[in-house]
């Protein structure tokens, strides 16, 4: 029996991935609306204990986050879960909030880590805060909007507008969007 004999590979190799990658999540809403509790809220799951990694404000107004932060999510044992979230300034009506443009840029991963949001100067590619070749790892692979239940009949026609531009570039790019 001669020519090529087939190789089978061995258990232990389907134990580990062939690539290590971070599944990143980009989390969206209106100011106010659970952004970073929500993440605190997975963690807690994941941890077992009460947390607090993103910074939440509790009195409303205007946005508590102000810069694009990643936060890693860990397990139990400390290892850390094969996603992250990234968490952004909050929506507002007109001119204020984040951008809707910076939003999508994320999406695509054009925002670096820190990242301050601007919400009368959307980012552009000659900005320091612009990744003008982001990496696979660098993009977002799933939307979650955050919608406040007991405020939805109180938001404004622009906050709903920029959610809406928001998705349709996320249906663009076939990247699951959660509500």
């Amino acid at each position: 029996m001669g020519g090529s004999e087939s190789k089978r590979a061995s258990p232990t190799e389907f134990n580990s991935p062939w690539r290590t990658m971070s599944w990143e999540i980009l989390v969206v809403g209106e100011v106010g609306a659970g952004k970073s509790s929500f993440i605190n809220s997975v963690n807690n799951a994941f941890q077992g204990r009460i947390t607090s990694g993103a910074l939440v404000d509790g009195i409303g107004g205007t946005s508590f986050t102000k810069a694009y932060k990643t936060h890693y999510i860990e397990g139990k044992d400390g290892s850390p879960l094969p996603f992250v979230f990234n968490d952004i300034m909050g929506l507002e009506d007109k001119e204020s909030g984040a951008p809707e443009q910076d939003i999508i840029k994320a999406l695509h991963g054009f925002l670096q880590e820190g990242h301050k949001f601007n919400p009368a100067s959307p980012l552009t590619p000659n900005d320091p805060g612009y990744r003008s070749n982001p990496s696979v790892e660098d993009q977002t692979f799933c939307l979650v909007n955050v919608i406040a239940a007991d405020k939805v009949s109180l938001m404004h026609d622009g906050v709903f507008e920029k959610l809406k531009k928001i998705r349709q570039e996320a249906s663009n790019l076939s990247k699951p969007v959660f509500m």
